[in-house]
């Protein structure tokens, strides 16, 4: 079958060429629509409901909203846990689904499942806007010469926002900052209780007051018309004019008892950048799946008509972070390590071969598989990211155009220059030189692609992240097969007519000399050389207990991200005040460019932040700016040591799509998070605080703390229902007094053209304080006023901030930070702190964040790696119809294990997954370099060479081969392991576990292996002997 496939490529010059074509063309056509993410989207299936319940205390919202949505919500299919966050006016909920569903099944069952949910009247959950953690891609600010925020706040609103979310790919645009304009109604309690009107008739006429009404249609003559009743208010001063009451046939209106004021509502949030206090801020998120490239293509199309044509004269939208920033400098990383890779492969087949036609021929095989990887990630819809590109090793792709070629060039080394030059004689060589080695070359690529099946196993958020990169190797691989096996061989008899070597240049001459001393030594010392190659073995097992263990190495995004817990009951005010202060002490830093601040959480619910928690982005100069020698841990430390002369503030430092990756993992910011999981939640709090005092005692504990720690205070107000019930009032018409007075109520909306704004019901900002809160008059049904002090009681007592809760149990989640050592060793001395010195009765704890990812990780690979060597193994005793040969062959698997561990130990790097898919990806090359020495052995043998000259001359023959291929996979990945550019901390694991390997799989193979073929073969000759 192959034999026929390479004599078709050799006899169809056209057909192939036409083929070759249809691959370029394809394959940029696939490059120009694929999706190019800085990152992979490692997001599980997560559906977010919304909750808004405005006034409403924590323990209220946890009572009336979150359970019975919870309650709803459990049992759905394929969701492994739902947690939420409770808190003042909101709750906000996250169901996590497995990958056995899709995004729109999953949303499909929650929106079935809430609308049987009993709620508050008016009060409507909302599914958050399908995006993920990596959806931020454009953050911009409003800026307007001579407008205040509030004028940028309802352009933001009203023009901004609207035309932004009409752009392809968005999902939603997050505002927040500025005032939101909103009509106050300020009623003079004094003039009420003169005229005995009460807060609820005002607050009722005002509800009637501005209405549109029709009158359906009537028929006049041949026509008809439709009726019209136009009541709604054409300006603020008509909410003035509406009719509360009557007093002696005279109206009582609104302007007689209240002020009508254009005022703002109170925020939930705030922006600041550098001396500005309050900004407008947008935020842009991308809806999952879409290409980043096109959607912040079309962002930026819109925002530049915006600016132009649609927004009033100097107001302007500025970006500050935009995402195609950190895919320009990724993507320049990985390009600018494979074109480096891509060179020093070029110079290594220069350097064996001595021929530039034939070392081109091989090369041309690097781009001809980057198409077909575009092409293949196209067709399983799979974007383009770091990981995926940069695990790309032209040096292991090349290897069946190397095995081909270096046997096509040995092939005709042997022929005379009249015999090259005559068209058949050469064309007969190379089809017996390509015949000779396809098989092999075949098997060793379908090996290697074998190799990567663990890969495709991984689940969740390692699924996600890996999975693209197998995908991407693979179509790289049958990519090259295929044009090793057609368009090489091809190329070799078209190009290849004069000049081709007849010996070995002297570098080979010499290798071979000196290989052949080793390898004659080594034979007639077999006992030592195994007991050495084991020795090795057991030093590597050592070595391996030592090394660290984490779950990825951080992407260094270039920003900087700072999060600050201020003291719980802080006013919005005072946390104002710190922002700016804090901002202030970050800008002393000369590196640093810009400060942007963000205080709580946005209007709309959709980022659950409390107004104690204080979020600060950190736009850096260029590098080039920096002080001398100065890096960005030196500006972190220094940052963090300014900030914590501040009594009481512990920085966080992270970056913005890893700090929205961290909280997307377990719902808690943190590398590690512990869960503190009870009915009790004072019980609850007080387990999480003793395992905080332990944790805070491991060494590279940066910071830990529990998550949305704290208590507001509370003034409570208890009703006297005997005494209410004296003057005929329930507890409804206290509420209402109460909510109206001070939180205040919509009462209606005002149009102004097609913006509309709230009509508000509440007292004067100076008559909001909680001593005039007594003094506050209700009226009963007989039309007395009665003081609220009549009818209540007053206390202050603390309540919860935040009210977590995980699977139907409330939960105190504990985040944890590290710095300076891995993760799993930290991990295992917390585990025994805690086990030793916590009692945890009533309670249960889960180890979470990134490494609950890791333990899963670690954990199925460690059952499918061993399952892929023996799928291995078993393609290789296939190939050979021979358990000796297969078992050989496999022994190169643990030898390329000892240089990968070494490397990670000497440089420090810990075991994380990228690094154990160095190792998935090292096992398929080891097994190449035994698939091309036994194959030789076996064929010698065949030819009627004795055992020793068959090993003696088949190893030293293929000595070339395997140099080059080793050398070529590993200088094709040192531009990686080399690199320290934006992007490459993700690389580095994976290239040093592979370079490393296949330095001692190489040394092994070339020595090891020889002796262990004589071994089995006289073993298995004297066994014959004696049957």
């Amino acid at each position: 079958m192959l034999n026929r496939i390479i004599q078709f490529a050799l006899d169809q010059k056209l057909f192939v060429s036409l083929g070759l074509l249809i691959l370029i063309l394809s394959g940029a056509l696939a490059f120009k629509n694929l999706p190019v993410e800085a990152f992979p989207d490692v997001s599980d299936i997560q559906v977010n409901v919304i909750t808004l319940y405005p006034g409403r205390a924590a323990e209220e919202v946890e009572k009336q909203v979150t359970i019975p949505i919870e309650i709803a919500l459990s049992g759905l299919p394929n969701s492994v846990r739902i947690f939420s966050h409770t808190q003042f006016g909101l709750s906000f909920l996250m169901v996590t689904f497995n990958d056995k569903t899709t995004d729109f099944i999953a949303r499909q069952q929650v929106a079935e499942r809430l609308r049987s949910v009993d709620l508050p009247p008016g009060i409507q959950p909302e599914i958050a806007p399908l995006s993920t953690a990596i959806g931020e891609i454009y953050r911009f600010r409003l800026k307007g010469i001579g407008k205040d925020t509030q004028e940028l706040r309802t352009l933001q609103d009203w023009v901004v926002e609207k035309q932004l979310r009409q752009v392809p790919g968005v999902a939603d645009v997050v505002v927040i900052g500025g005032q939101v304009k909103q009509y106050e109604v300020n009623p003079n309690l004094a003039k009420m209780r003169d005229y005995k009107v009460s807060l609820g008739e005002l607050f009722e006429a005002l509800s009637r007051g501005n209405a549109n009404a029709g009158g359906g249609r009537v028929e006049e003559g041949r026509q008809q018309y439709l009726l019209r009743s136009l009541g709604l208010f054409k300006s603020s001063a008509e909410i003035g004019s509406v009719v509360v009451a009557e007093n002696r046939g005279v109206p009582i209106l609104v302007k007689d008892i209240a002020e009508i004021r254009t005022t703002y509502a109170p925020p939930q949030g705030l922006m600041a950048q550098d001396e500005e206090d309050d900004i407008v801020v947008g935020t842009v998120l991308m809806r999952k799946g879409e290409n980043p490239s096109l959607v912040l293509e079309g962002i930026k199309q819109r925002v530049e008509k915006l600016n132009d044509e649609i927004l009033p004269k100097g107001v302007t939208i500025e970006p500050y972070y935009d995402r195609s920033w950190l895919i320009d400098k990724t993507l320049r990383t990985v390009f600018g390590n494979l074109v480096e890779g891509a060179i020093l492969v070029v110079l290594v087949l220069y350097l064996f071969l001595v021929n530039a036609r034939a070392a081109a021929i091989v090369a041309m095989t690097i781009p001809l598989a980057l198409l077909s990887t575009f092409i293949g990630l196209t067709i399983v819809g799979i974007p383009a990211n770091l990981l995926s590109l940069g695990a790309m090793d032209f040096g292991i792709i090349v290897d069946g155009a190397v095995i081909v070629v270096e046997n096509i060039f040995r092939r005709l080394g042997e022929l005379n220059d009249q015999q090259i030059s005559h068209a058949r004689e050469r064309k007969r060589a190379i089809l017996k030189a390509t015949s000779e080695v396809a098989r092999p070359t075949l098997f060793s690529i379908i090996i290697i692609i074998a190799a990567h099946i663990p890969i495709f196993t991984l689940q969740r958020h390692e699924g996600k992240i890996f999975a693209p990169m197998a995908y991407t190797v693979t179509s790289a691989l049958i990519g090259a097969l295929i044009v090793s096996l057609t368009v090489v061989p091809l190329f070799c008899y078209l190009f290849l007519k004069k000049d081709i070597a007849h010996e070995d240049t002297s570098m080979v001459r010499w290798c071979k000399e000196k290989y052949r001393i080793v390898l004659d030594w080594a034979l007639n010392q077999k006992r030592k050389v195994i007991k050495i190659a084991l020795s090795m073995m057991l030093l590597t097992i050592v070595v391996g207990k030592f090394l660290g263990s984490e779950f990825l190495p951080e992407l260094d995004e270039g920003a900087m991200w700072i999060s600050i817990d201020l003291p719980a009951s802080v006013s919005i005010t005072e946390a104002k005040d710190q922002a700016r202060l804090l901002r202030s002490i970050i800008a002393q830093t000369p590196e640093v460019s810009s400060t942007i601040s963000k205080v709580g959480r946005p209007d709309d619910g959709t980022d659950p932040k409390l107004i104690n928690t204080v979020e600060i982005l950190v736009d850096l100069k260029p590098e080039k700016e920096w002080r001398f020698w100065h890096k960005k841990t030196h500006i972190i430390r220094e940052i963090e040591n300014n900030l914590r002369a501040m009594p009481g503030i512990e920085p966080n430092f992270s970056q913005p799509v890893r700090d929205n990756i961290l909280e997307s993992i377990s719902q808690i910011k943190g590398q590690i998070v512990i869960k503190v999981l009870g009915d009790n939640l004072d019980h609850n709090k007080e387990v999480a605080v003793d395992i905080l005092n332990q944790v805070n005692q491991v060494e590279g504990v940066v910071r830990a703390f529990i998550d949305r720690e704290g208590e507001l205070p509370q003034f409570i107000l208890e009703i006297d229902r005997t005494q209410s019930a004296r003057y005929g009032l329930n507890v409804g018409d206290l509420q209402d007094v109460i909510e109206t007075a001070l939180g205040g109520r919509v009462a209606t909306e005002l149009w102004e053209g097609e913006r509309h704004f709230s009509v508000v019901v509440r007292l004067k900002e100076t008559q909001r304080y909680l001593g005039n809160l007594p003094n506050t008059l209700v009226t009963t049904k007989t039309g007395a006023q009665i003081p609220l002090s009549e009818l209540m009681n007053f206390k202050t007592v603390s309540g919860a901030m935040n009210i977590s809760r995980e699977n139907g149990q409330r939960v105190t989640s504990i985040g944890v930070f590290i710095r300076d050592r891995d993760m799993g060793s930290v991990v295992k001395d917390m585990q025994a702190r805690v086990a030793k010195h916590v009692s945890v009765n009533d309670v249960r704890i889960e180890w979470s964040g990134e490494f609950e990812n890791q333990e899963r990780a670690m954990k199925r690979l460690s059952i499918v790696i061993p399952i892929s060597i023996l799928v291995i193994f078993l393609l290789l005793f296939n190939a050979f119809k021979s358990l000796q040969s297969a078992l050989l062959i496999i022994s190169n698997v643990p030898f390329a294990m000892i240089g990968g561990v070494l490397l990670l130990f000497i440089t420090g790097t810990p075991l994380s997954v990228s690094a154990a898919i160095g190792f998935i990806a090292l096992f398929g090359q080891a097994v190449l370099n035994g698939v091309i020495l036994v194959t030789y052995f076996n064929q010698l043998q065949i030819e009627g060479l004795t055992l020793r000259e068959a090993i003696v001359q088949g190893a030293t023959e293929r000595l070339r081969t395997v140099l080059m291929t080793a050398m070529l996979a590993m200088l094709g990945l040192l531009p990686m392991a080399l690199s320290s550019g934006i992007g490459s901390e993700t690389q580095k694991p994976l290239a040093l576990v592979v370079i490393g390997g296949l330095i001692s799989a190489t040394l092994l193979t070339l020595v090891v292996l020889p002796v262990l073929y004589e071994a089995f073969a006289n073993y298995a000759s004297r066994h014959r002997y004696e049957e």
